[in-house]
């Protein structure tokens, strides 16, 4: 077989037996996975020689402490945890000397506040908990402008760290 041949595995050039180069991603659990799970499903990894392990994630602060300190090689995460990190201003320290990269903007369509039914409106909001993943990340700096805006000073409510977007929503109910 040549170069530019296929095998009938689908394989182009090579054995057919080859070793899989594995590749570990650490992601927040959610939809937005589902480019990944239809490679998988689909074999399109393999093909090109590598196996991919999905790790769900519970929080930012175990996704990017733990992608830092090389226990994984890509982290599928919002850009807010890579400029905090990055910017020495994430949750935790980190064994490993920093060195991350973004690359290939996703999706903003998942952003939203979402509340229990009993509040209705921003004022609603007062004087309650509102669950962010981290403190010092992005999105938490988001939703205390959103408030702001809408009327609602900072010691009008409680920001507290719950974790990924599971937790959130169990500290819903």
């Amino acid at each position: 077989m040549g170069p530019s041949s296929t095998n009938a595995a689908g394989y182009c050039g090579g054995d057919v037996a080859r070793k899989l180069e594995p590749i570990s991603v650490i992601v927040f659990p959610g939809g937005f996975n589902w480019p990944i799970w239809a490679a998988q499903a689909n074999g399109y990894f393999e093909r090109h020689g590598i196996t991919v392990s999905l790790t769900p994630t519970p929080n930012s602060v175990f996704q990017l402490t733990n992608l830092i300190d090389g226990k994984f090689d890509i982290a599928m995460t919002a850009i807010d945890n890579v400029v905090a990190y990055d910017e020495e201003q994430g949750e935790a320290q980190t064994v490993a000397n920093l060195d991350l990269v973004a690359f290939m903007g996703g999706d903003n369509g998942f952003l939203r506040l979402v509340t229990v039914p009993e509040v209705k409106t921003y004022a609603d909001l007062k004087g309650k908990q509102l669950s962010v993943d981290a403190l010092t990340t992005g999105y938490a700096f988001v939703l205390r402008k959103l408030l702001e805006e809408h009327g609602l000073a900072s010691t009008d409510y409680e920001l507290v760290k719950a974790g990924g977007v599971v937790e959130r929503f169990e500290a819903l109910c």
